[in-house]
């Protein structure tokens, strides 16, 4: 008794050996069972088919289909997931010509990152919502039909799908375009620093957490914020200033020899920033005994340890 074939595109075998795979093992406990089902994978021109048959005389529709159905239907939505999907966002992307074959491979990473939130394993609950929803689509379908073209369904069955696919590239070319905006105007920054001179020996940026910093002079005198800066940067940081903006726009200005990150967060942003444009002068000091001491138990410098680890070099370690 035949209860459905499906046929894809021969552009690889290996794409009818991977869905016949997981039909099997979706299907397990029938599959070849005196009362189960059967598998039958043939190719004929350009098309590969799969053929799934109830094994008579003691298979029974009535009482096994919507299971089957219902397995076959999560085996051919494992499949999209799996082995489609990737072509689908290279497909959307590459509608953008635009964009070299490099900055597609990143921006197919983006939405990667997007749809799974860089869970390798397939297990993210993104993941799960939109096989949950192709299932019961697939279900449907194979409910009324017994023949299935998984193109011809991905195309013309799975248009919310593909929507979502479509919104998913649309918003990782955003997050490219402002990642790749963000390293330019950090290269620029990288220069303007390379070209300066050092105008003070060090400064000391004290991070208490979240937004709240102090920025030091070499003898631990307030460094105050500028929002007024010469030349290049003030064209490049605009006047309205977050917190962060103000301590990297002040650090360049004064443009230590040496900066001394006195923080709790080394992963924060900001300080990633700081490390970024100043590479080799920054030194971060991190719940070592030396940074404890100094930023005391409230979280602020104790002034005399400062200066006696800066005396003694303790501090000046990357």
């Amino acid at each position: 008794m035949e209860l459905f074939t499906i046929s894809l595109p021969l552009r690889s075998e290996c794409d009818a050996v991977t869905l016949t795979d997981l039909l099997q093992q979706e299907l397990s406990d029938l599959h070849k069972q005196p009362n189960g089902v059967e598998f039958q994978q043939w190719s004929e021109g350009q098309t590969a088919w799969i053929t799934c048959r109830g094994i008579l005389p003691g298979f029974q529709l009535s009482t096994q289909g919507q299971d089957v159905w219902n397995r076959a239907a999560k085996a051919v939505a494992e499949f999209i997931l799996s082995q489609k999907e990737r072509l689908l966002l290279a497909s959307l992307i590459a509608k953008d010509s635009k964009y070299s074959e490099e900055e597609r491979r990143k921006i197919e990473e983006y939405c990667q990152q997007l749809l799974n939130g860089g869970d390798e394993t397939g297990s993210s609950e993104s993941r799960r919502r939109r096989k949950g929803k192709l299932t019961r689509a697939l279900r449907r379908y194979l409910e009324d039909h017994t023949a299935l073209n998984v193109e011809g369904f991905i195309q013309f069955r799975l248009r919310h799908y593909l929507t979502e696919l479509r919104e998913v590239v649309d918003y990782a070319i955003d997050e490219y375009v402002l990642e790749r905006q963000y390293q330019e105007f950090i290269g620029l920054l990288k220069y303007f620093v390379f070209i300066q001179e050092t105008k003070i020996p060090l400064a000391h940026l004290m991070h208490k957490g979240g937004h709240e910093f102090t920025l030091l002079d070499e003898d631990l005198q307030p460094l105050e914020p500028k929002h007024v800066m010469n030349g290049m940067v003030v064209e490049m940081i605009d006047y309205d200033m977050e917190m962060e903006d103000m301590i990297v726009s002040t650090l360049i200005n004064v443009s230590p020899q040496n900066i001394i990150i006195h923080t709790r967060e080394p992963e924060s942003q900001v300080i990633k920033t700081i490390q970024q444009i100043f590479e080799s002068r920054v030194h971060v000091c991190v719940l070592c005994s030396s940074c404890h001491a100094v930023l005391g138990g409230d979280g602020w410098p104790h002034e005399t340890l400062v200066r006696n680890n800066v005396q003694d070099g303790s501090m000046l370690r990357p």
